[in-house]
């Protein structure tokens, strides 16, 4: 029922795990008290709840674990910057939400009795790969992102929580192997161990959830990447079949640096206003511009920097003076 109505929805995986605590919380709480959250308090603030899912719903018995495949093309634009893939089209808090409404719902539906529910998407304090791997949806890779065999790792997850009693599934087996390519790929070393990422070294962080001024030794590693990082997951050969498809559902290219640079509040609202890259925000996907504008020598933003750097926000005035002053600087 559940499953029958998931599929119909739109989502590619279904499993169920144990409304309990999540496998290898542990390493979880030690990942926190490390500090390899970086300046993400909100997940230190939130640890009690991911590990007890009854904090969300109250008598929960049983975790439907759902999965989306997201478009695998590059987003690359015209000047070579680079934008995650999972940005691509509206954001997927909404959509996904809406899809597992749909689900349980038509389920409630079919399904007479007094049960209860509530849909999940990333921004709920639920350890959502920990469970997924459980209800047997992939397994976790050293780059920490969940993978299967059909997807790699191009896929967001959602869940419903329920007080339904549901047979639960196996988990299956790692097929990561003896390959490193993911940990070996990263421009700023930020992994720490195999399925082990510190946070306050990945270029995901610091271009999406990092508030104000970059540090200059970061701004130099961001390169040409904008908003996200997917490099981990370019080089997983569970994801080259995929990423070698043309695909017909990724959006149009995004903007240049110089673009971005240039957007007002009326422009970004029409671009981004809807969609995943609104979580950096106008000023900050402005602040990593300007930083990668630096970072590449793009000179073609000399003047939206000159203008950037006289606006009232730290982080992106900050950005822009250093990228103007790695512009200025002689070549060589």
């Amino acid at each position: 029922m559940l499953r029958e109505e998931s599929a119909r929805a739109g989502f590619a995986g279904f499993g169920v795990a144990r409304a309990a605590v999540p496998p290898r919380f542990e390493r979880y709480r030690d990942w926190i008290a490390a500090g390899r959250h970086a300046g993400m308090r909100y997940l230190e603030e939130t640890l009690r709840a991911r590990q007890a899912p009854d904090q969300l719903l109250p008598g929960a018995r049983s975790i439907v674990c759902l999965s989306f495949p997201h478009p695998s093309s590059a987003r690359v634009a015209a000047d070579g910057s680079r934008f995650a893939r999972y940005a691509a089209g509206a954001d997927y808090h909404g959509t996904l939400r809406a899809r597992a409404l749909a689900a349980a719902e038509a389920s409630r539906r079919r399904l007479p009795g007094d049960w209860a529910y509530r849909v999940c998407v990333d921004s709920t304090p639920l350890s959502e790969r920990a469970f997924a791997a459980a209800a047997g949806l992939g397994w976790i890779g050293k780059n920490g992102c969940l993978l299967d065999e059909r997807h790699g790792s191009y896929q967001l997850l959602a869940e419903i929580v329920t007080d339904l009693d549901l047979p639960v599934d196996e988990p299956v087996a790692e097929q990561c192997g003896a390959c490193t390519r993911c940990l070996d790929a990263c421009p700023t070393q930020a992994f720490v161990e195999p399925g082990v990422l510190d946070a306050g070294r990945c270029l995901a962080y610091w271009t999406i959830e990092h508030r104000g001024e970059i540090p200059d030794a970061w701004k130099r590693a961001l390169g040409e990447h904008v908003f996200g990082c997917d490099l981990c997951q370019e080089v997983c050969p569970w994801n080259a079949p995929l990423s070698a498809l043309a695909d017909g559902a990724a959006a149009a290219a995004p903007p240049t640096r110089a673009e971005i640079l240039a957007m007002g509040k009326g422009a970004w609202r029409r671009r981004f206003g809807t969609s995943a890259v609104n979580r950096a925000a106008r000023r900050g996907l402005q602040r990593n511009a300007a930083a990668s504008a630096g970072a590449c020598g793009d000179a073609a933003c000399r003047g939206a920097l000159e203008a950037a750097a006289r606006i009232a926000e730290p982080g992106l005035s900050d950005a822009a003076r250093w990228a103007l002053s790695r512009l200025a600087a002689p070549s060589g």
